[in-house]
């Protein structure tokens, strides 16, 4: 059996790698692929994106553009957005034995999203990702949207009246 050297890490190594991991994360935030606020407050990220994508379920569309769409309403309401989620966690454990994030089923989790879909908790998430996400134009072409035409002469003569091959 060959013994191997037992690794050790000291105190300067231990701040090294953690102050570049602090500075990579900072600079993540700084070059706008991350919100600040997702990366002061990681959990509160995680569970509001696990919401977000549930209530509006686009694979091709980013983490962060989630978390951006996000942004002013919890620069706003930040109380009541966390107090929202402790209440749905409340429930995912009361039904689930496990938080909100945590359940692997879409259904079980649809299921708890249409219990508090009258509450102001989840129509503020909701307005806010419909208007973050769908009023977007960066994103558009992940929809098929080209925008608006108004400013082109409209749709009429732009292949909106020619018959597609595939009718």
């Amino acid at each position: 059996m060959t013994a191997y050297p037992r690794a050790t890490l000291s105190r300067r190594r231990f701040l090294t790698l953690t102050g570049a991991l602090t500075a990579g994360s900072l600079a993540l935030g700084a070059a706008g692929l991350w919100p600040r606020w997702a990366l002061a407050e990681p959990d509160l990220a995680r569970r509001l994106l696990r919401v977000g994508r549930d209530i509006y379920p686009h694979e091709a569309i980013e983490d962060r553009d989630y978390l951006a769409s996000l942004t002013p309403l919890l620069e706003k309401q930040r109380e009541e957005i966390a107090a929202g989620l402790d209440d749905l966690d409340r429930r995912a454990s009361a039904a689930h034995g496990n938080d909100y994030a945590g359940i692997g089923n879409d259904d079980e989790r649809e299921a708890l999203l249409r219990e508090i879909q009258h509450t102001p908790f989840f129509a503020q998430v909701k307005g806010n990702l419909l208007m973050g996400i769908y009023n977007n134009p960066d994103l558009w072409p992940l929809f098929g949207y080209g925008g608006s035409s108004w400013e082109q002469g409209g749709y009429l003569h732009r292949g909106f009246d020619t018959v597609p091959d595939w009718l």
